[in-house]
């Protein structure tokens, strides 16, 4: 009888905690150690759905829509060179999660950068200047992050703005003086974040500068791997783009 009452108990448990939570493990925990797993990208595509199921359960649930927002980004920067039709559905996804993210925590810096961070690749893949409203929008967003927090993601908006006014063509508002200044701020204040030296060293080339352009790619490709033990992937994708980049300009 005692057994029987016992295994009623830890069934009802179940029914009503789910699995994984009478061990000890949330749904928020299995999610995250997924996130931790991202660089493989079957994990990420795990991750995916551990929030996407979360976001089902509790819709404004701001730190599950930034990490929806965050994961297709990641998936999307991976697929690009293979499989561009899938990175644009990521970026897409992404893009719409980080509105939501934005509208769930208006005064958190996280929904409006990395939304625009999906918007700006789609515009790229689409053709950027296919899309004056796609730009205008992501400027706009990033002016959002930095109104909030400009130190957001290792200088994010810094780093966006450089890339912005280094890609713009010039009658479109480009301006390689203000990309080599936002660039050089988001290096000074995190010199270990690899993407910064790199849109920096781009910065420098179009101003024709290409030992200054060589120097910062040859400090990304020296930045430990666990320098920045948050971003080790996304480290990992920028330092083949610094030197891929690298081997590029020394033919």
């Amino acid at each position: 009888m005692k057994r029987s009452v016992a295994l009623l108990s830890i069934l009802l448990l179940v029914s009503i905690a789910g699995p994984g939570n009478v061990f000890g493990e949330s749904a928020k925990d299995r999610a995250e150690a997924l996130w931790a797993a991202r660089g493989d990208l079957s994990k990420a595509e795990e991750a995916m759905t551990a929030y996407e199921t979360m976001v089902q359960q509790t819709p404004k649930d701001y730190d599950a829509l930034l990490r929806l927002t965050r994961i297709h980004y990641w998936i999307g920067q991976n697929l690009e060179a293979t499989d561009e039709k899938r990175a644009l559905s990521h970026y897409g996804k992404g893009k719409e999660y980080g509105k939501r993210a934005a509208e769930a925590a208006p005064d958190q810096p996280g929904g409006y950068f990395f939304g625009a961070a999906c918007l700006a690749r789609e515009n790229s893949l689409k053709g950027s200047f296919s899309n004056l409203f796609g730009i205008k929008e992501v400027r706009k967003l990033n002016e959002k992050t930095a109104s909030i927090q400009a130190d957001y993601f290792y200088r994010g908006p810094d780093r966006f703005f450089c890339a912005y006014y280094t890609k713009l063509p010039g009658l479109l508002g480009g301006n390689v003086s203000r990309a080599i200044e936002h660039g050089r701020k988001a290096v000074e204040a995190h010199p270990n974040y690899i993407g910064s030296r790199v849109f920096l060293a781009e910065a420098y080339l179009k101003d024709g500068k290409e030992d200054l352009a060589r120097r910062e790619l040859e400090a990304a490709i020296a930045v430990p791997e666990a320098a920045l033990p948050d971003v080790i992937p996304e480290q990992r994708l920028e330092k083949k783009r610094a030197e891929a980049l690298l081997k590029k300009i020394s033919r």
